[in-house]
């Protein structure tokens, strides 16, 4: 098989996946499918678990969840300097034909292949798991890893969720099969974009199955946060009800995840240095033997002693006097000779990609409050102030937000704060029907308009007939 990925959809579900790969301890180590069969995977149960970890590499993908998944929702945000390295992407002038767009499809549609492409050799091997339970528990993980690509990829490539009253607006294809090299060409294989609603169902039906049979966390260690667990589905869950405009949905999954014993940090600095503390809830794991390399990981393009692509300075502007001590700029931004600021969240090539950690779980539930409230909420106030305190700000009073509006837009500036550079700032802006404001040479961006999302690249039009380009490319 040839192992170099082709820049269209349906090659890419083809040739996209490296399953089936041994680990050693925290290490995850590449093996190409095709060394190994599905008897040969499903020999013993140390082999299946090996599969199982092994598909946990396609998250790592140096074009998508290896990082830069994140980064392109942030520097389309509001909070980072136009970064010029990513093609068009963070400069709003992207082409259907950019190489950087189609790389990052094409990561996000491998991982779902690893991941559907076990869940086939599960289905045909299941008597070989040991126990059901442990069988659910494979195919859960193979889901989650299903849902979380495809959630990326629905808010990249299109409009959010309440775009359209009731999200019937288009979406992405949703990926349910892994095509062999028999079928990947036929009409079955080409698939068509769902809505975004659709794409929601499948992603909420993923995540409720792994909130049913994933582990639950048992400690800080390495799988507690690099595989994925029951907290970890509901986080998520918690997430996707957010951006639905589900608040009370919001409201109780962010108790779930509560009540499984996540907590805050003592300080919002640690979890970039040690990547399995009670705050982390699910990451994407690195080490120096094994990242995305020189060119893709989130320490190289934002740190300046690095590769340096993406400075911050924007983000300054969000403290004001009562912040000026806030840990978040003391600690976590640096400022060079130039006076553009760096974040230090991300300093080499070895740092975990926080996908979901429970600070914003404590936003997500205060935020969801606030707007389900005639009036403000204490309760998300309260909230609010636990984030405030535990990074050095003063704490606010209802009379700082005399408003629900009031409340709710400092609920929003705080997450700006908190998870700045995490993945949300074009997210967090589209969600909630916000402008993108001007950005240095960056024009302002209107909410709806059609170079906020991402074109489907052009090489997978013209492969894929059933296949719609977004408005305006």
């Amino acid at each position: 098989m040839n192992k170099k990925i082709k820049n269209n959809f349906t090659a890419s579900l083809l040739l996209g996946a490296l399953a089936f790969t041994s680990v050693s301890c925290d290490v995850i180590e590449k093996e190409p499918i095709e060394n190994f069969s599905p008897e040969a995977v499903f020999s013993t149960p140390d082999r299946i678990e090996k599969a199982v970890v092994g598909m946990y590499d396609d998250n790592q993908n140096a074009e998508f969840l290896g990082g830069r998944a994140l980064i392109y929702s942030d520097v389309r945000g509001a909070d980072t300097d136009p970064a010029t390295f990513f093609g068009g992407i963070g400069l709003f002038n992207t082409l259907s034909n950019d190489g950087t767009v189609t790389a990052a499809w094409t990561g996000g549609y491998r991982a779902i292949y690893t991941a559907n492409q076990f869940m086939q050799a599960l289905a045909a091997n299941r008597d070989k798991v040991p126990s059901d339970v442990l069988a659910k528990q494979y195919e859960a993980e193979a889901r989650f890893i299903r849902a979380i690509n495809h959630w990326y990829l629905v808010n990249l490539f299109a409009q959010p969720y309440t775009f359209s009253a009731d999200g019937s607006h288009a979406g992405i294809p949703i990926s349910l099969k892994a095509f062999d090299a028999t079928s990947a060409f036929s009409p079955e294989a080409q698939i068509p974009r769902s809505t975004v609603a659709q794409v929601y169902a499948q992603i909420e039906e993923d995540l409720k199955f792994g909130a049913d049979n994933l582990p639950t966390r048992a400690g800080n260690n390495f799988g507690d946060v690099a595989r994925a667990t029951q907290g970890a589905a509901e986080a998520m869950l918690m997430r996707l009800y957010l951006y639905k405009g589900d608040n009370a949905k919001a409201i109780e999954y962010a108790d779930k995840v509560k009540a499984r014993g996540y907590v805050l940090n003592p300080s919002p600095v640690t979890i970039f240095t040690n990547y399995t503390t009670k705050e982390s809830i699910f990451s994407v794991a690195h080490n120096q033997g094994d990242n995305p390399n020189t060119n893709n990981s989130l320490g190289q393009h934002y740190s300046p002693v690095k590769r340096g692509d993406i400075s911050v300075t924007p983000y300054l502007n969000l403290f004001g006097a009562q912040e000026l001590n806030d840990l978040r700029k003391a600690s976590l931004v640096t400022i060079d000779a130039k006076k553009k600021a760096w974040t230090l969240k991300y300093t080499d090539n070895t740092q975990w990609v926080p996908v979901i950690r429970y600070a914003e779980v404590v936003l997500t539930k205060a935020e969801a409050l606030a707007k389900q409230s005639d009036l403000p909420s204490q309760e998300a106030l309260d909230l609010l102030n636990s984030i405030r305190k535990r990074a050095g700000a003063t704490e606010l009073t209802l009379l700082d937000v005399p408003t629900k509006d009031a409340l709710v837009n400092t609920i929003l500036l705080e997450r700006r704060r908190e998870l700045a550079f995490e993945g949300h700032g074009m997210f967090d802006l589209l969600r909630n029907k916000k402008d993108i404001p001007a950005n240095g040479s960056n024009a302002a961006q209107a909410y709806g308009s059609n170079k906020t999302i991402l074109p489907i690249p052009q090489v997978d039009i013209q492969a894929n007939p059933k296949l719609e380009q977004n408005p305006g490319y």
